[in-house]
């Protein structure tokens, strides 16, 4: 619950947004907030231990946003919570069997530590780290925040911002559905320094809430609200407050002289000089030097003392009031860390297994599948660490396809166990119901990721996609792939005899050589025996013979 009314004042100030907001920053988060999410930490009939559950699933959420994560264990509980304390464990763990080794369930949180020992073990089995706070789980988030060694706190309890917190991230929520929801989850931010700087709303102004409207130490004071304590908000100022209640009880003198004054009915209530009210109106306040009305903000002066005197009036009805050990809870400081070691160590896959089959009585297959990615991005993000420490982890076989969940680039990666590590870690009857074992190894990693950490594995993909280059063809190949591809055979073409053309050249050459060894046959009577094709080519050389040019000097003869 934290301080009473606070998330009311601060809901002007708060900011509904994406989980994807919160990529890249460190963030503490209260693990006890998200254990009594659940309102019954007792065991369930269809999921055991739902805690473990919720915290598996919103970590790994976190954890694949690149969030850098501390878990805050609580503490020694202050004794002003005790009541609180006994309140809830009966709503806990209403329904659950009676512990038989000593467990309390009383005003301690020996009953509830022990569940919290159950996820801080499941935490470190996926690497991330966690610290115990000295007492209150927010005060110690508070104290990191403060000191900047977190950007903000996953809490459900105002008491952060008491103990110095800054940033709250309040109602986190994976889900995608509901009037609230945005795609891939959403929070909501609370900033301390808007409300401060807008309402002058700082750190003693919300322990005095506490100490008057209540909180998880106290019950407040009885007939006191929100509206009453803004107004006193309002007269006073954030460094000024806490004295100003203790002034209540340590300058009673002051006070009743307020009472007689706002009591006296012969001051004007409207600017508190001699007179009735009914006279100023008329005739005027010489005090005021009016000749009608008055010229004073006592009025609203009055109602404000009024609001604090009787505000004070039922405070001191208490004894305690203000309870100094409240005030000195919040304020003093309890832890001294200087640096803090958010580095996420490498996920152990093998005792995951075998931690959620004991306490989630989830089977070895459905482990694996849910736990590998985790893994995987481990290694991705830690590459060199990875190279060096081979037990207990992947080697990437392929990338099978390009990928983009909510419009991220990335690859489908299919993995493979070469030192076969994850051997026998998964029912041989699992697996072949499970059918599908590569789809068991594939993972879907961020591009950037990829490319840096196993160039080579992206360089071998991108180039198998790459299209091949084809030699250009002419036009003749082409119509021949394409006759071969359509199962048509080329007709074979019949070659033509060869036949020798004759010539007139050749003729008189035949008829003018008086050659022994020339093959014509001089013999003049065989003239006219010659083929038909053969006088047919030596007219047709004769035709396409050009014209001698004559000189200008040449004579013609006309037979």
């Amino acid at each position: 619950m934290g301080v009473r009314e606070l998330w009311t004042i601060l809901a002007p100030f708060c900011e509904r947004r994406p989980l994807y907001e919160l990529q890249g920053k460190r963030v503490a988060v209260d693990l006890s907030c998200w254990v009594c999410e659940a309102q019954n930490v007792a065991d369930y009939a269809v999921q055991p231990r739902m805690y473990l559950r919720n915290l598996y699933f919103r970590t790994c959420y976190l954890l694949l946003m690149d969030v850098s994560l501390v878990f805050v264990l609580e503490g020694k509980a202050p004794e002003l919570k005790y009541k609180t304390i006994a309140s809830r464990n009966a709503v806990q763990f209403k329904g659950a069997k009676p512990k038989k080794d000593g467990v309390k369930t009383g005003k301690d949180r020996s009953r509830f530590n022990h569940t919290l020992k159950q996820c801080e073990e499941m935490l470190k089995l996926m690497g991330i780290a966690c610290v115990k706070g000295e007492g209150e789980a927010e005060a110690m988030c508070a104290y990191l925040n403060e000191q900047e060694l977190v950007d903000g706190i996953i809490s459900q309890d105002s008491d952060c911002f008491a103990y110095g917190a800054q940033i709250v991230y309040k109602n986190f929520s994976i889900s995608q559905q509901g009037i609230h929801a945005a795609k891939g989850g959403s929070v909501d931010i609370y900033d301390i320094a808007k409300a401060n700087q807008s309402l002058n709303f700082g750190r003693n102004k919300i322990v005095a809430l506490a100490l008057l409207c209540g909180s998880d130490y106290s019950g407040g004071v009885y007939g006191i609200g929100k509206d009453s304590v803004l107004k006193l908000f309002n007269m006073v100022s954030d460094e000024e407050i806490l004295d100003r209640l203790r002034s209540w009880r340590d300058q009673n003198s002051v006070y009743e002289e307020l009472e007689m004054r706002i009591s006296n009915k012969n001051l004007c209530t409207s600017c508190g000089h001699c007179g009735k009210v009914q006279t100023h109106t008329k005739k005027g306040c010489p005090a005021c030097k009016t000749s009608q009305g008055c010229d004073s903000n006592f009025k609203n002066e009055r109602l404000d003392i009024k609001n604090e005197l009787n505000m004070r009036s039922k405070a001191l009805m208490d004894a305690e009031f203000p309870d100094e050990g409240l005030i000195n809870e919040f304020l003093a400081k309890k832890s001294n860390v200087s640096k803090l070691n958010l580095k996420w160590r490498k996920p152990d896959l093998i005792n995951f297994v075998k931690f959620t089959v004991k306490y989630l009585t989830w089977e070895e297959i459905y482990s694996f599948e849910k736990f590998f990615p985790i893994l995987t991005r481990w290694q991705l993000l830690h590459h060199e660490e990875a190279k060096s420490e081979t037990h207990g982890t992947a080697s990437p076989k392929f990338i099978k396809k390009r990928r983009a969940p909510k419009g991220v680039p990335s690859y489908e990666i299919v993995w493979e166990d070469k030192s076969d590590i994850f051997q026998n870690l998964i029912p041989e009857e699992q697996l072949k119901q499970f059918g599908d074992i590569e789809k068991l190894w594939s993972t879907i990693e961020p591009q950037d990721l990829v490319e840096k950490s196993y160039p080579q594995l992206v360089r071998r993909f991108e180039d198998s996609k790459k299209p091949k280059t084809r030699k250009k063809k002419n036009p003749v190949e082409e119509i021949d792939d394409l006759m071969k591809n359509l199962s048509i055979t080329k007709p074979v073409a019949k070659k033509k005899p060869k036949v020798q053309k004759h010539t007139l050249d050749d003729f008189m050459v035949k008829i003018s050589t008086p050659k022994k060894d020339c093959p014509f046959d001089l013999n003049q009577s065989k003239f006219g025996d010659e083929n038909d094709l053969e006088v047919s080519d030596i007219v047709d050389d004769i035709v396409n013979r050009e014209a001698p040019s004559l000189s200008k000097n040449t004579a013609m003869t006309v037979l």
